[in-house]
């Protein structure tokens, strides 16, 4: 009989497969006892996931000259960076973006910040847009879902509409994105979507190795999770219509981004989801949301059927609240939905990796709210990676420079994205609408300020008086500036 040392000792790697012939000939079930069989198997199952963990980092460390980033330093160390252990879901994240004759874009490539990249943000996950209106914000959202989805969406509902820029004969989206799961080493894969022209009509034709890519043609499968809020979002009012959203011919995948492209795209509600949830599940909603909002406005607690808000030490129902409260809550109640079904309760709801979409992330939002709406969603969802849209200078300052990229158009009408490395974070919301980041002359109402400009000519033609008002109005001590 083998002695119980025999546990102690440390195997060697040979060693342990030996042993694994021997058990699986059964030689040693007829002389050891059952006890020390089992135990015997546990050690060698141990050894074998230490080697498998060895092998992961090697084949990591093979794949980090792998340059995802054209403009950014430290690229070689990304996917090793991407790469934690242990992995416990699937995870996909954009890295790169190119676009050639889309919509206000002629030309242009940008990197995307992610969770596991090599910078030290603050808020690794997020990318913020600002911009003039038609500037392109909305359309890079549209661009990373189609890179993203772009094999499936021509037979899942999704409609072509004026996405060939004025002018060309088509359209070509390019996306980098990061793969990451528990079964192989980080890996980077190439989305390309050509938009070509049929006369009024517009078709994709996706260039994606399907092979690769084979997770997006089955709805059930948790990999790829791309989720997308456009700015006319929606929640589903009554059971009819989430009936008609549950029969929809759009498909799931393409259902979780269908509101940046259909103004008619509803999401789902929290009501006919909370019920269907166990306890752990809905206290985890519990307290995500109870982060996510005010601290005067909470979930109820356990409170069975439609979702029952207490606000303010009232109890509302989710239509009797605000539109800000609706607006927020119901694309981040999608959200949660959403990512339940591709965790298939397996994982936490924070634990979950892909990437998230959302267009005027302040839409309707007091400016109370927009100083920490952004950074509590990234912290809440450290897994998850933003591209969001703004027009708010408050949500603007509460990142750093290098969170920002900044749409802009030319004199020819094309579009640009750009980075600017100055930082806005921590100024006052006038500081920043004056930065390079807004490019505002001045803050004042138009009328004011060309009375104030009137009133500063006349000020060093030697008129007191003039010079006095003046200075009131600048100080805030006045505001008629015909006093």
């Amino acid at each position: 009989m083998l002695q119980p040392g025999l546990l102690s000792v440390d195997l060697s790697w040979s060693e342990g497969l030996g042993l694994g012939i021997v058990l699986a000939a059964g030689f040693i079930g007829r002389g050891v006892e059952p006890r020390l069989r089992d135990a015997l198997r546990r050690r060698l199952e141990a050894r074998r996931r230490v080697l498998s963990l060895k092998r992961r980092e090697e084949a990591a460390a093979e794949t980090s000259t792998l340059e995802v980033y054209v403009d950014e330093s430290g690229v070689e160390k990304v996917l090793v960076n991407l790469a934690r252990d242990p992995i416990r879901g699937p995870r996909v994240y954009a890295s790169s973006l190119r676009v050639s004759d889309f919509r206000c874009f002629d030309e242009i490539s940008v990197s995307l910040r992610h969770p596991g990249d090599t910078s030290d943000l603050t808020h690794q996950n997020v990318n913020l847009i600002l911009g003039d209106n038609g500037s392109g914000k909305s359309t890079l959202l549209k661009a990373i879902a189609i890179a993203a989805l772009g094999p499936i969406l021509d037979s899942s509902g999704f409609v072509p509409f004026h996405l060939i820029r004025s002018g060309c004969k088509g359209s070509l989206i390019r996306g980098t994105f990061l793969v990451d799961e528990p079964r192989s080493a980080p890996e980077e894969l190439v989305g390309e979507v050509e938009v070509v022209r049929y006369g009024d009509y517009e078709e994709l034709r996706a260039g994606h190795d399907r092979g690769a890519w084979r997770a997006l043609s089955d709805d059930s499968d948790p990999g790829f999770l791309v989720v997308g809020y456009g700015v006319n979002r929606r929640v589903a009012e009554d059971e009819a219509e989430h009936a008609f959203l549950e029969r929809s011919r759009r498909r799931r995948r393409y259902q979780r981004v269908a509101s940046l492209f259909d103004e008619g795209a509803v999401l789902t509600p929290l009501d006919p989801w909370l019920p269907t949830l166990d306890y752990r599940r809905r206290g985890e909603v519990e307290e995500l949301l109870a982060a996510l909002l005010p601290e005067e406005a909470r979930l109820k607690s356990g409170k069975a059927g439609e979702a029952v808000f207490e606000w303010r030490g009232q109890e509302l129902p989710y239509l009797a609240l605000s539109d800000g409260y609706r607006s927020f809550i119901g694309w981040v109640g999608d959200l949660l939905v959403q990512i339940d079904a591709a965790s298939q309760g397996r994982l936490p709801l924070n634990e979950v990796g892909g990437i998230v979409l959302v267009d005027e992330v302040d839409l309707l939002l007091h400016p109370s709210w927009q100083r920490e709406v952004v950074p509590n969603i990234a912290r809440t969802f450290p897994e998850l990676q933003f591209v969001f849209t703004t027009h708010s200078p408050i949500v603007a300052g509460t990142l750093e420079s290098d969170n920002i990229l900044i749409a802009r158009t030319n004199e020819e009408g094309s579009s640009r994205l750009d980075r600017i490395d100055a930082s806005i974070h921590g100024l006052n919301a006038e500081q920043i609408l004056l930065s390079s980041y807004f490019e505002l002359e001045s803050t004042r109402a138009p009328g004011v300020q060309s009375e104030l400009g009137k009133l500063a000519e006349q000020a060093m033609a030697g008129d007191d008086e003039a010079a006095l008002t003046y200075l009131r109005a600048l100080s805030g001590k006045s505001t008629h500036l015909d006093s």
